[in-house]
């Protein structure tokens, strides 16, 4: 009986798996060694554009952003209540530490000749990310996040 019960768990576990789109089962194989997956690399850094992130980031921190590096669209956006409340939320990480390439930011409807960039930024007390997008030498768009969302 008890072989009965578990077998009829397994089945129900099996047609909920493939029901409701579980993860697939791993089934292990008799001999050989699986091909490893290549996993994509990521474009190199562009230094150029890390002392640029490098440099906006400690100039959001201090709260004394220059307008002039930023796209005209975006400057509008640069609304002293805005720079001081990114500030005090950033003055929280402490001093930078560090300044780490994550890898291009895949942005969907952006106009041609937008990049974006993805860095990490290391301080003190936590870490943040910094997406950055710039046009014709020009930053775009400028966010912090606490976790990238697929």
């Amino acid at each position: 009986m008890a072989l009965t019960s578990l077998r009829s768990l397994i089945t129900s576990a099996l047609a909920f798996a493939v029901l409701f789109g579980a993860p697939s089962l791993a089934v292990a194989r008799p001999s050989g060694t699986p091909a490893p997956v290549a996993t994509p690399t990521p474009p190199p850094e562009d230094p150029t554009v890390t002392e640029i992130a490098r440099r906006e980031f400690v100039s959001w921190q201090a709260g004394v952003v220059d307008v002039s590096h930023y796209a005209d669209q975006t400057q509008a956006k640069l609304v002293p209540s805005k720079i001081a409340q990114t500030s005090r939320a950033l003055g929280t990480l402490g001093s930078l530490v560090k300044t780490e390439w994550v890898g291009p930011a895949a942005m969907e409807g952006v106009p041609a000749g937008v990049r974006g960039y993805v860095y990490r930024m290391v301080c003190t007390n936590a870490s943040v990310y910094e997406i950055l997008t710039i046009q014709n030498g020009k930053i775009d768009g400028i966010m912090f996040r606490d976790k990238l969302h697929p």
